[in-house]
């Protein structure tokens, strides 16, 4: 009789202990008043216009639930889109007041990581979850709201041509967007000793020509001329040989070029080649708009910094700008004046890739 009520005390904690770890995994959803949201009403019509995204925002209130009983409750707002059952919710904000508000440009940059199209209206819904402890949950109804976003980063153009590298599909030259519609930016060498002519490409192939005199109305006269002898719209560069900015916009037909220098970014330190610029010095090759790569000799636990010039000035880049890297390879200097990287890996040959548009640098073997 002893041994059978050992077993039953072993059986009823072995549930007790099976029951509190189901109730540690999925919050209950308790009977009582769940909250109401009053803002946004439902078929609310916002377009996220990127001009005063960051002044702009929406608000977002609900009254106050009850469990049945005195608690301290947190909201989380959840956003997914319309007829989603919210079967990928993504959170967009915890608190325990009973409103929330959220710019336009945060809003635009959640929805957009959920895959949602730019510049089209797309119907989405938000509801809010009361939650206790946080093991017992109350919903609110969802609430449908419809939103154009804008889009938050444009695919490049590019230049194909004699001019600028070659008659190659292979040789494009991207044109990076320059954060706003229409708007696009790059760096390059304009050469004619192999050609002069050259158009722009929405796509590096031959089907997606954007076109060159007869869609660019607007350029620099003592740069560019119409190629009137080409079977396409196609412009020849007449200018002295060498780097130029140029600068495109889609919209108004319009091309600026100003010359510049080669875009260049050097590592030096006792990681590199040393703290000086005597030659050899640790160059990256320019690829395209801030963006070098190539293959760099390590020394390991050696120091770093990148620079724009062969010089100490005006312009170095550390991890203070430099933010995103993999500290397998790099990490912070710690008691350094200046904000270099130690190099953590055994000593060797590493592939890098500086790309100032994302601020990275990416490391290889």
């Amino acid at each position: 009789m002893k041994n059978i009520k050992n077993l039953i005390f072993v059986f009823l904690a072995f549930s007790l202990l099976y029951a509190c770890e189901e109730v540690e995994r999925e919050p209950v959803v308790m009977p009582g008043d769940a909250p109401v949201m009053s803002q946004p009403t439902a078929g609310t019509q916002v377009v996220f216009q990127r001009v005063n995204a960051e002044e702009e925002s929406v608000t977002f209130t609900w009254n106050e639930s009850d469990f049945g009983f005195p608690s301290a409750t947190v909201y989380n707002l959840f956003v997914d889109e319309a007829g989603n059952n919210f079967n990928n919710a993504m959170e967009l904000a915890t608190t325990s007041e009973l409103s929330v508000s959220i710019s336009h440009a945060t809003l635009n940059e959640k929805l957009m990581t959920m895959g949602l199209p730019a510049n089209e209206p797309v119907a989405i819904e938000f509801r809010v979850e009361a939650t206790v402890n946080p093991k017992y949950s109350l919903y609110s109804q969802p609430v449908n709201m419809t939103v154009t976003l804008y889009a938050a980063s444009f695919p490049p153009i590019y230049m194909i041509g004699a001019s600028v590298g070659g008659w190659d599909t292979s040789k494009a030259v991207e044109v990076a967007s320059a954060g706003e519609p229409f708007q696009y930016i790059t760096i390059w060498n304009f050469d004619a000793s192999n050609g002069s002519n050259f158009r722009f490409f929405s796509q590096p192939e031959w089907s997606a020509s954007l076109g060159g005199y007869d869609v660019f109305t607007s350029y620099p006269e003592d740069l560019l001329e119409p190629a009137t002898g080409d079977d396409d719209p196609n412009f020849n560069f007449i200018g002295t040989a060498g780097w130029y900015e140029i600068k495109v916009n889609t919209e108004t037909g319009t091309i600026e070029m100003t010359t510049t220098d080669e875009p260049g970014m050097y590592l030096t330190g006792d990681a590199t080649h040393g703290w000086n610029w005597d030659e050899p010095v640790t160059a990256l090759t320019y690829m395209s708009y801030k963006i070098w790569e190539g293959d760099v000799a390590f020394t390991q636990d050696g120091a770093f910094r990148l620079f724009g010039q062969k010089d100490w000035g005006p312009t170095s880049y550390g991890y203070d700008v430099v933010v995103n890297y993999d500290t397998d390879y790099i990490d912070i200097a710690e008691g350094h004046g200046d904000p270099n990287w130690f190099f953590l890996k055994p000593s060797g040959t590493y592939h890098v890739v500086v790309n100032l548009r994302t601020n990275t640098i990416e490391i290889s073997e």
